[in-house]
């Protein structure tokens, strides 16, 4: 499981306690828990996004090399 889908996980529990703490009237509980819901699901978010980043940069280094490679590798006269 990645880093980002634990973060994921954490907000969903957050979430669900803030809906039940809620639901007991505790209002205060319950923003402060969807507060931190958020920042832990924007924290997956800004995760993801870096590894798109890098996985791009990384195939984009790499495409280059692949391009330059001649088609046939056979010795031409």
């Amino acid at each position: 499981m990645s880093e980002a889908d634990l973060l994921r996980q954490r907000a969903e529990s957050l979430l669900a306690m803030a809906i039940k703490a809620r639901e007991q009237g505790q209002f205060s509980s319950a923003d402060s828990l969807l507060a931190e819901a958020a920042q832990f699901s924007n924290e997956a978010d800004a995760l993801e996004v870096a590894q798109a980043r890098s996985d791009r940069q990384s195939q984009e280094i790499h495409e280059p090399a692949r391009r330059q490679r001649p088609d046939n590798p056979e010795k031409k006269e």
